[in-house]
């Protein structure tokens, strides 16, 4: 199956906090600049880069280094390969979500992580004058005595009755082994953590060619900082966002194409033409054709939007705060073993002793990373729905949620009793109704984070 392409997805946040304090009003060429910038913009790149190669050019460009804290911000990289799949769109959907579970991990390991080493020695040594010798195998009890007597009266009867199968009877052996020299040394390193984190922003998304050209890989650069933080926890805890500039319809921060929305993974921050913070989250997802029937395929179709939907609400959800664990185990050393291996023939009791010296780099890895969140989605809402079938014949859906105070206000008012006076504000916001590769535009400057 033929693909070509990289894909891009820039999210913007640049926010400003301030729970007792009025909005804090922006200057209008921060807020024009953050929102051209959003706005998408067809690209016609085809370098055939690898994810490293973005990583590397990322932090060339920004001036930044990966994992450093400055000026409050910290940027982490993390990657995923996409499993080799009919379905491509889910898998690379997966791959994304792999990637941005890599960064919270590594994120948490930072911040709260234990670290438990063990160092292992370990030396035996036979040098015995009968070292080379194999016990004699035991006797067994007396019925199986004489099962041993009986297969040896009717021994040759049954050579030749497996011979007539075409059976080789003299190649029946029995093998035993026996080490004789061991000389190993063991690192077990453990690294646990457990925390919750808040504000993890993807800044940038690429699909590529692994190093090799066998696979496609998942690369995604995201920043924590104070800023993002504490927009989480205004969102968490339904609080008036202290930002306000002049922006755009949502609509003008939208893909201009349908084929532009597989382009676009996670959330990004963008100003309204009424001034107010929105939060656009793209879920992505996929399905296959496996029926003829157009109501079955429709059906699956629909249930596939729905997965969509319910990753772009957990995109949001995991901005606000995700709980983290992590325990990653390491075993590594080298070992050396002497090994005698006995082979006797059940032909005719004749016996050869072989030597074996066996030498290993050990390298072993147990790792296993838990992501939780939870939370209600009240002020999230679906204003686009999409589909796409690709040049290859991958079927992509997909849905855009938008988060914004005023929607949590309006769905508050609507489940609420009704009152006299409403004591929030109630102002609505207007509702917008393998490919080449493509590498999207940065959208961030470091000062919105």
């Amino acid at each position: 199956m033929k693909k070509r392409f990289i894909i891009g997805s820039l999210l913007v946040v640049s926010f400003l906090y301030a729970q007792s304090t009025p909005q804090v009003e922006i200057t209008q060429e921060d807020v024009k600049v953050q929102n051209e910038m959003n706005i998408p913009v067809e690209n016609k790149e085809n370098k055939n880069k690898t994810v490293q190669d973005y990583f590397d050019e990322y932090e060339s460009n920004q001036g930044i280094t990966y994992g450093q804290t400055e000026n409050g911000r910290t940027f982490y990289t993390g990657d995923s390969i996409v499993i080799d799949d009919p379905n491509f769109a889910k898998a690379v959907n997966l791959a994304y979500r792999r990637a941005m579970q890599s960064i919270q991990a590594n994120f948490i390991r930072d911040a709260f992580g234990r670290i438990a080493n063990q160092k292992i020695s370990n030396y035996y040594e036979d040098s015995s004058s009968n070292a080379r010798e194999f016990e004699e195998l035991p006797k067994g009890g007396a019925l199986s005595q004489i099962m041993d007597k009986v297969i040896q009266l009717t021994g040759a009867k049954l050579d030749k009755a497996l011979q007539d199968l075409g059976v080789n009877v003299q190649g029946l052996t029995e093998e035993r082994k026996k080490e004789i020299f061991r000389d190993e040394f063991i690192s077990k390193t453990i690294t646990s953590a457990f925390g919750s984190m808040s504000g993890l922003v993807p800044v940038q998304t690429f699909v590529t060619k692994t190093d090799d050209g066998g696979a496609y890989q998942v690369g995604v650069i995201a920043v924590v900082s104070d800023k993002t933080r504490m927009f989480a926890d205004d969102i968490q805890k339904n609080r008036t966002p202290s930002i306000k500039g002049k922006g755009y319809p949502v609509k003008e921060f939208l893909p201009k194409n349908i084929q532009g929305y597989i382009n676009e993974y996670g959330i990004r921050m963008v100003y309204n033409e009424n001034g107010e913070p929105l939060i656009i989250s793209y879920g992505n997802w996929g399905y296959n054709k496996t029926s003829n029937d157009s109501n079955i395929v429709n059906r699956i179709k629909r249930n596939a939007q729905e997965s969509a939907i319910a990753e772009a609400d957990v995109a949001i959800r995991e901005f606000v705060n995700t709980q983290v664990s992590l325990r990653d185990e390491r075993q590594t050393g080298d070992s050396i073993k002497q090994i005698l291996k006995q082979t006797i023939k059940t032909s005719d009791g004749s016996e050869q002793i072989t030597e074996d010296v066996i030498k290993d780099i050990v390298d072993k890895t147990v790792k296993m990373a838990t992501t939780s969140t939870n939370g209600n989605l009240r002020g999230i809402r679906t204003i686009k729905r999409w589909s796409y079938t690709d040049e290859s014949g991958n079927n992509y859906v997909g849905a855009v949620r938008v988060y914004s105070y005023a929607n949590y206000v309006n769905t508050t008012n609507a489940v609420s009793p009704i009152k006299s006076k409403q004591d929030v504000n109630t102002e609505v916001i207007k509702k917008p109704s393998n490919i080449e590769d493509r590498k999207s535009r940065i959208v961030n400057t470091l000062d919105d984070f």
